[in-house]
């Protein structure tokens, strides 16, 4: 009976141990698969994490890319913005400028000028002149918008014009027999400077100012400073003047700088240390009348070598200053024809100025050349008068 009842107890709960056994097996799967997935999930989310992270920076960085690059799109057309006003304003004022300019040429042309054009005068035929060849100006006919003179009365006021010389060569200078060989009157200071500055400052016999001043220093004289004032004021008044100035090297940034700015050259460099056989002159412009009036055929190729023991020094070459209508005359380079220049013509023919020193050069060629810059000197001095309505 017991034996029964023990095994109908052991068949009663038998399902019951299955099924608790059951329950634990699944318990502890369950366990054992929860482990692995636990960590796997955190793996997963770190992953997850760094991911996002990167991202978020990536996005940040294009974020702040795009804001530079907008900040130097707005730069860049700031500034392209700027340039094409700036564009605008430079068309303007270039634009602004060229009509004031045009209304001041436009204003000068309309006024009549001071300053005669030079005018195709007749010369005379029957001066006396230095020996050597001469030659025979062309008769031309006056023009209707020229000033015209009779050459006979040309001649008679000539041989009466008020000159004035200063020579420092004085008794071996080639400007007084010049002058003599051309049988003109002329007050000769020698080369007194004091008795050069009263003349200068008398205005002229009777006050009628001077029709020609020469200044011939070639002896290493002291006429500077007050002198080309002087000179220049009487530029200023009508009167021709010629000056042969050897040191404009030491004296070009002083007064003389009027004289020089007015003709349009300057200073270029001192003419010094040249060897005989390279002091040659040439003639520029060939066919300006002081090189054929009244004497023709003047060449300065015979050099004397007479300035050698004062160190060499020959004097000056000038050269044009931009815009220049001066015309030169003399130079030491055959082929150059704007500088190098030794002597020089302008302002309407009324100023001559040479920079070398006469006895650079034989006597027999530099009379004749002072005689051509004496004769075309007056000329503009007459002609001077002419236009201004004045009584030669």
């Amino acid at each position: 009976m017991k034996s029964k009842l023990r095994r109908h107890q052991r068949a009663l709960y038998a399902p019951f141990g299955t099924l608790i056994f059951a329950i634990l097996f699944v318990l502890l799967i369950g366990l054992a698969c929860n482990t692995p997935t636990t960590e796997s999930s955190n793996k997963t989310q770190i992953a997850l994490n760094v991911q996002a992270t990167q991202l978020a920076q990536s996005e940040t960085q294009t974020a702040q890319a795009e804001a530079e690059a907008d900040t130097e799109a707005k730069q860049q057309k700031e500034i392209s913005d700027q340039q094409a006003t700036l564009d605008a304003q430079s068309t303007k004022d270039a634009q602004a400028a060229t009509q004031v300019a045009l209304d001041v040429q436009a204003t000068i042309n309309a006024q009549p000028s001071d300053t005669p054009l030079p005018t195709n005068t007749p010369l005379p035929t029957n001066t006396p002149q230095p020996a050597g060849s001469q030659a025979q100006a062309p008769q031309q006919p006056p023009s209707d918008t020229q000033p015209t003179f009779n050459q006979a009365e040309f001649e008679a006021w000539m041989r009466s014009a008020n000159i004035l010389l200063f020579e420092d060569m004085a008794f071996l200078g080639y400007v007084q027999p010049a002058l003599d060989a051309m049988s003109l009157n002329y007050v000769d200071v020698d080369d007194a400077l004091g008795h050069f500055k009263t003349q200068l400052l008398s205005g002229g016999p009777g006050g009628q100012g001077w029709d020609l001043i020469i200044s011939a220093k070639e002896a290493r004289e002291q006429v500077s400073g007050e002198f080309y004032v002087y000179l220049n004021d009487a530029l200023n008044a009508g009167s021709s003047i010629i000056i042969e100035e050897w040191n404009i090297d030491d004296i070009a940034a002083g007064k003389i700088s009027v004289i020089l700015g007015r003709c349009g050259v300057e200073f270029q460099r001192d003419w010094i240390n040249i060897p005989l056989e390279q002091q040659l002159l040439f003639p520029i412009n060939g066919d300006h009348p002081i090189h054929h009036f009244p004497n023709e055929g003047i060449s300065l190729t015979n050099p004397t070598n007479n300035w050698q023991w004062d160190f060499f020094d020959l004097g000056d070459l000038l050269r044009l200053r931009p815009g220049s209508d001066a015309k030169l005359l003399w130079g030491a380079r055959s082929a150059i024809k704007d500088s190098y220049a030794t002597a020089v013509v302008c302002v309407d023919g009324r100023l001559i100025i040479q920079t070398y020193g006469s006895h650079s050069y034989g006597a027999d060629r530099v009379v004749m050349m002072w005689s051509n810059y004496i004769y075309n000197a007056l000329m503009a001095r007459y002609e001077f008068l002419a236009a201004h309505q004045q009584q030669p």
